[in-house]
């Protein structure tokens, strides 16, 4: 040993040993454990990562189906970068629908990773796609009430405040021909007054009554409003008159902007009207011809009238006078097993004078001009029977002087008649002598448009008009 030490190799070695045991006594901490050396790349698993379709044209194409909808992913990288990327968010796996065409196909899947992180495995690596072509088409959407609204009250007319135009629903090429409703639903239950909606929901429907699910509308709400209301009804518009013209005027038309009114009370009430007479036009507050707003006044119980108030276009003119020449007296109401004669006049005829506008007597006939004599329940003898006289709206009679809407008119038993030819003429009915032609020339009737009626027997009363 003693030789191995002293041998001039030995030397150097052992100072070499221990020249490097003083280094590392001077420069090593010995509070500090000692290091092992391990490896800094881990792995990790993504079960279900959601496939994303890319590139589709949405205005043309739509995508039905996916199979599959997700993958999984075998990644690698620093264990850092893998505690960075925790959430299974930042692995995006897409397929790109770019220029693809309707139809089912398989197409590639792109895998896009966080930065340091390499994809090990994917599977599958493809996906297959089913595209079909949509189409987008303006359907009318119809409101749907549901519930009953409050004791007393009915539901009324429906209205859409917003859109004013039209619904657009777009689906698959093949499911647009099931289309069978587009609606929205508004709930009245218990209502006592106008419900409103300012975001109600719009739903397709196919023809199966099925909610389509994968119709896209636009918009997809809308602002409606429906009324509630005490029962109502509809009826046609009679405009009554109060008042006289003034002197030298006469009606030539009063045409109402509307021709239909609602009203508003108990259904009672409802069923038994059948014409809305409660526009009263003030005829001594018509000056001219002109438009004449008039309120619609509540009557027979009626709680309220849709519009409240109505335009009347009045149109008057200069009055004039005609002559109606023998003119047929109808007999009514003559007893069974009699008969009755006119004494006076013994024609069995009636000369009539008529006033109104000029344009409207020029075009009045003779037929349009009633007489009637009502007989009924007469005792046998001669009788003073006061004419009933028809004539058209805007026509009044007049009298001349001396005149008198009555005739004289003996009612007979069949069984004791016995006239002769020195006799007047017998009458059952209207005479079938034709009248003379009146002298003035009628012209055609003038487009009025106003509603048409009966007017009164009495020589000064006011026009009337029926619907």
């Amino acid at each position: 040993m003693d030789k191995w030490l002293s041998h001039p190799t030995s030397l150097k070695i052992i100072s070499v040993i221990v020249g490097l045991l003083l280094w590392a006594v001077v420069h090593i901490d010995p509070d500090t454990s000692p290091q092992t050396v391990t490896s800094n790349v881990d792995t990790k698993t993504i079960e279900a990562s959601v496939i994303k379709a890319e590139g589709l044209d949405t205005d043309k194409y739509i995508l039905t189906a996916m199979e599959p909808s997700v993958v999984r992913l075998d990644v690698q990288g620093r264990l850092s970068n893998l505690l960075n990327a925790s959430s299974d968010d930042d692995y995006v796996v897409s397929v790109d629908l770019k220029g693809a065409k309707p139809g089912i196909q398989e197409l590639p899947l792109v895998a896009t990773l966080p930065k340091g992180i390499t994809l090990v495995e994917m599977s599958p690596r493809t996906v297959t796609v089913q595209i079909e072509e949509i189409l987008t088409k303006p359907f009318e959407l119809q409101v749907v009430t549901d519930g009953k609204p409050a004791a007393g009250y009915v539901v009324g007319a429906s209205t859409i405040v917003a859109p004013t135009t039209g619904v657009l629903v777009t689906l698959p090429k093949d499911d647009m021909s099931r289309v069978g409703v587009v609606t929205t639903e508004i709930n009245v239950d218990g209502a006592d007054k106008t419900v409103v909606n300012k975001k109600a929901k719009i739903i397709v429907y196919d023809t199966d009554g099925i909610e389509m699910t994968n119709a896209v509308v636009s918009p997809e709400t809308v602002h409606v409003e429906v009324k509630v209301t005490p029962p109502f009804k509809t009826l046609p518009l009679q405009v009554r008159y109060t008042g006289a013209l003034p002197d030298g005027l006469s009606l030539v038309s009063v045409k109402p902007a509307i021709d239909q009114v609602t009203v508003y009370g108990e259904q009672k009430l409802l069923d038994e009207l059948q014409v809305y007479d409660g526009v009263v036009l003030d005829l001594s507050k018509v000056k001219q011809s002109g438009e004449v707003q008039v309120k619609t006044g509540a009557i027979d119980g009626i709680k309220s009238i849709d519009p409240a108030e109505v335009t009347l276009a009045v149109v008057v003119a200069p009055i004039i006078t005609r002559e109606f020449a023998g003119l047929p007296i109808t007999l009514e109401g003559v007893p069974t097993g009699m008969s009755a004669v006119f004494r006076t006049p013994a024609s069995g005829k009636f000369d009539l004078s008529v006033s109104g506008a000029e344009s409207v007597l020029n075009a009045l006939k003779a037929e349009s001009l009633a007489i009637a004599a009502n007989v009924e329940g007469l005792s046998p003898g001669v009788h003073s029977v006061t004419l009933q006289i028809d004539v058209p709206a805007y026509v009044q009679t007049v009298l001349s002087e001396g005149q008198t809407l009555t005739v004289s008119i003996e009612i007979v038993e069949d069984a004791s008649t016995g006239i002769g030819e020195d006799d007047s003429e017998e009458v059952g009915g209207t005479p079938t002598e034709e009248p003379p032609t009146p002298t003035p020339t009628p012209t055609p009737t003038p487009d009025t448009g106003e509603e048409s009626g009966n007017g009164s027997g009495n020589a000064s009363g006011g026009p009337t008009m029926n619907p």
